[in-house]
């Protein structure tokens, strides 16, 4: 047993014998603190906060499905970021056009589209972009690649030439 001579200051008896209980009990109280914190972050890493995790993708389609779009919800100004749109070819169709927000391109970074667009025109809220389809094939992907330059909410949107329409925002972060 070790025996306490006072709680405050130390005595050259505790210090001697390894025992300094407000020293103690302030360590154990920083020790609990620093581990919560180093769980939170952990966690947070995890589900996406910092870069991609378990939820830092999301989808976003209209109604009736015919146009759906895979993106991050939270990104990092200037880092590599992916929205992909997923919709399907109209029957007997050999072509897809899709109508992107300004924005997209604007503000998102838009550095590649794959498939190649075989024609674009840009227009005042957005820009239409026609792909080409194979015979036989039911929906297109569109892989949508840039890096933000936005340091905030940007409300983006991608409409088929029917009129199907689908609304996504994303945030960037420094």
């Amino acid at each position: 047993m070790v025996d306490v001579i006072h709680d405050d200051p130390p005595m050259r008896d505790e210090i001697a014998r390894g025992f300094y209980p407000a020293f103690e009990d302030r360590w154990r109280r920083a020790e609990v603190i620093g581990r919560w914190l180093m769980a939170a972050f952990i966690a947070l890493n995890v589900l996406g906060l910092f870069g991609r995790g378990l939820f830092s993708e999301w989808t976003r389609a209209n109604p009736d499905g015919s146009l759906a779009v895979d993106y991050e919800p939270v990104t990092r100004f200037g880092a590599n970021s992916v929205v992909v749109l997923h919709t399907r070819v109209p029957p007997g169709g050999d072509r897809v056009a899709v109508t992107l927000s300004t924005e997209l391109a604007n503000l998102f970074g838009l550095e590649t589209i794959t498939p190649r667009p075989s024609a674009w025109e840009a227009g005042d809220t957005g820009i239409r972009l026609v792909f080409p389809v194979r015979p036989g094939e039911k929906t297109v992907m569109i892989r949508f690649a840039g890096t933000p330059n936005f340091r905030s909410r940007v409300a983006l949107w991608a409409r088929l030439d029917a009129g199907e329409t689908v609304s996504w925002s994303q945030y960037s972060v420094p």
